[in-house]
């Protein structure tokens, strides 16, 4: 008798034990898309080199006074011109529609931004997108088939590349006064989709590292703040990269734990 009350004794004392272990076990979240595919066709990137100025927007149907503030969207029909450099355009073929962010990056948001995306590469918006249905020997005209903002007289065109989106494991927050790791790359954010100053979760950024520094898509960083007067940096948030370039690389905000500032740092995780 003795013997089996100390035995459910022992059984009772480590149970608490027991249910902490399995309380204390954090579960992997689920694993989802950095974006959607509208998000991902509308990210703009910062290019170096410049992107080639050789086929272009010329005008449009619809325009018959040509007029200054005509813009085509989704549906609507362009006119493509080209440079004479031997491109061959053919019907069925679809291009991407760019135009540089100059008049969207004046603004500066900290000290030196307009110096780091200049040392970055040239910006870019993405306009939409277009597929050429007529080649006619006064030019070719594509119709309108995916659009970001309107299309203007003097945007360019590029062959379209489908754009990859990573996806990620959702997990808990970081630890907000983790120290820096020195081993790690590290990088800031050299400016963001729209030129924000301020801004949170869901929100596309350029960063400072690009293909020379080993970034690749689906790659997580660290986001922080690295204040002066010698304060501890705080972890303000989470990026994805989504698509990389020479020198800089396109990503997305997944996680923000307070408002994220163009200019904060940023480390891989």
């Amino acid at each position: 008798m003795r013997r089996t009350a100390f035995a459910l004794a022992f059984v009772f004392l480590a149970m608490p034990a027991l249910t902490f272990r399995a309380q204390d076990a954090t579960p992997a979240g689920p694993t989802v898309p950095v974006a959607t595919h509208s998000q991902a066709d509308c990210t703009g990137f910062i290019a170096d080199p410049m992107v080639p100025h050789d086929i272009f927007v010329v005008g449009g149907g619809d325009d018959d006074f040509h007029s200054l503030v005509r813009q085509f969207v989704q549906g609507e029909s362009i006119f493509i011109g080209s440079q004479g450099k031997g491109e061959t355009i053919s019907v069925g073929a679809i291009y991407i529609v760019v135009r540089p962010a100059d008049e969207l990056f004046r603004t500066m948001h900290y000290a030196d931004e307009r110096s780091s995306v200049a040392k970055l590469g040239k910006p870019y918006e993405d306009v939409g997108r277009v597929q050429v249905t007529h080649v006619n020997p006064e030019g070719p005209v594509a119709r309108v088939v995916f659009s970001c903002q309107g299309i203007q007289p003097g945007d360019t065109l590029i062959p379209f590349q489908p754009r990859a989106i990573p996806d990620y494991t959702v997990s808990k927050p970081l630890d907000h006064f983790a120290p820096l790791d020195s081993n790690k790359p590290h990088g800031k954010i050299a400016a963001t989709l729209n030129n924000f100053g301020f801004f949170g979760n869901q929100n596309v950024v350029y960063l400072s590292l690009g293909e020379k520094d080993g970034a690749r898509p689906g790659e997580r960083f660290r986001i922080y703040k690295n204040l002066p007067y010698h304060t501890p940096p705080e972890t303000v948030g989470e990026a994805v990269v989504m698509s990389v370039q020479s020198k800089s690389c396109v990503a997305m905000v997944v996680d923000s734990y307070r408002e994220i500032s163009s200019g904060d740092g940023v480390e891989a995780e």
